[in-house]
């Protein structure tokens, strides 16, 4: 597989204070991620595009005000059929703790960036990102040996970051049009019609979306019993999915690396898109842009889906397919499609089990081997229940 080429850009502004007139109440970092082979083509693309919409000037998001809701959708539209995919950071800056390191511009700047940084770096073979230049030339020197020594794995390879003025580099210019545009969705400085139309053009091309801080440590409960249930099985779900993601190593293994995306695709199809399943085929067309070729749904179910489950993330399912779960409903579907799957299997074992140990008057019990132990085990625990249950 060829290089992959990453081009980075913001909204929003570093200050946690965001009661101050011109503080922004998120800080957005956009990754606009195209493969070597489509390179020259979105650049091109991308050219024309700012020649048609802003003639002499650099595409930027804050040219358009919300009032420009019709142009932009326009321009996202038209930056939408770009050969690119988009990742994304977006951070609530009213939830982070002002008192800490963050509330200076530099450490917040490669903190939340390096959120970024290093999900595409562990995912994305052979990368090479470029970055809307900060500060002066100290600080993007201080960022790039920041960057190498954090989440570069090949020292020895060339350019594998490297900092840019927008105004030389048309795909920086393209990042930092999306990250507004979804800063304009968190902000809620759009109509909810408007907001919509933003994400319809926008959920085909973004392959994830990093919020933070995690929602569980600080969201409010909702006030009725039946919606406060449901709040805590979503809570817990994404208190499981960051703890997963939190105790990966720097640099996973492939198998790790298929989880990880299967787990950030549920979740941003979920948050982001709809609350629908997402099938299988949904889930091998995802993985097949993140570049792990053409995979079996097998192999998805059997590395990815089961063991995110052995490693107690929370993944709800159905015959429809997977989803991140937000309902107790979320959590019955699954439990229904164990249900459906488990007892039957489990009900045929033990009649095949007591037809053999019948006949050679109980000599030969096929769970006699130290390999169903655990079989065993449950069948004896459900005949135990069995027995318990009242009788009418």
């Amino acid at each position: 597989m060829g290089r992959t080429f990453a081009f980075v850009d913001e909204s929003g502004n570093h200050d946690l204070d965001t009661t101050k007139s011109g503080s922004s109440g998120y800080f957005v970092v956009c990754s606009v991620i195209v493969v070597e082979k489509s390179l020259q083509q979105a650049k091109e693309l991308a050219e024309a595009i700012r020649t048609r919409n802003f003639q002499t000037g650099e595409i930027k998001s804050s040219n358009l005000k919300a009032k420009d809701s019709e142009r932009r959708k326009r321009i996202l539209l038209e930056l939408s059929e770009l050969p690119v995919k988009l990742f994304f950071t977006v951070v609530d800056k009213s939830r982070v703790h002002r008192d800490g390191g963050l509330k200076f511009k530099q450490p917040f700047i490669k903190y939340v960036n390096g959120l970024l940084y290093q999900r595409l770096y562990n995912h994305c073979e052979n990368l090479h990102m470029t970055v809307d230049e900060h500060g002066g030339p100290e600080f993007q020197a201080g960022l790039k040996g920041y960057v190498e020594a954090r989440y570069v794995d090949d020292l020895f390879r060339e350019e594998a970051f490297q900092t840019k003025n927008s105004k030389d580099d048309v795909l920086i210019q393209v990042a930092d049009f999306f990250a507004g545009s979804i800063a304009q969705i968190y902000e809620g400085k759009a109509p909810d019609d408007v907001k919509e139309a933003y994400k319809t053009i926008l959920r085909e091309i973004t392959l994830g979306i990093i919020e933070w801080p995690p929602k569980y440590q600080s969201l409010l409960s909702p006030v009725s019993a039946a919606a406060y249930a449901d709040h805590r099985v979503h809570q817990a779900a994404i208190k499981q999915a960051d703890r997963f993601t939190e105790e990966l190593p720097p640099y996973p293994d492939e198998e790790q690396r298929l989880q990880l995306c299967i787990l950030d695709y549920l979740r941003f199809r979920s948050e982001f898109v709809s609350d629908e399943y997402v099938s299988t085929a949904e889930i091998v067309d995802h993985l097949a842009d993140r570049g792990f070729g053409d995979l079996g749904e097998q192999r998805i179910r059997s590395s990815g889906i089961a063991k995110l489950r052995d490693a107690e993330v929370i993944i709800a399912s159905c015959q429809k397919g997977y989803k991140f779960p937000k309902t107790r409903a979320d959590i019955n579907d699954f439990l229904e499609l164990a249900a459906s799957q488990v007892v039957p299997l489990l009900d045929r074992v033990k009649k095949a089990r007591d037809v053999y140990l019948l006949s050679s008057v109980g000599e030969y019990d096929v769970l006699a081997e130290d390999r169903f132990a655990q079989l065993k085990k449950l069948l004896s625990s459900l005949d135990a229940f069995c027995d318990q249950e009242p009788r009418t």
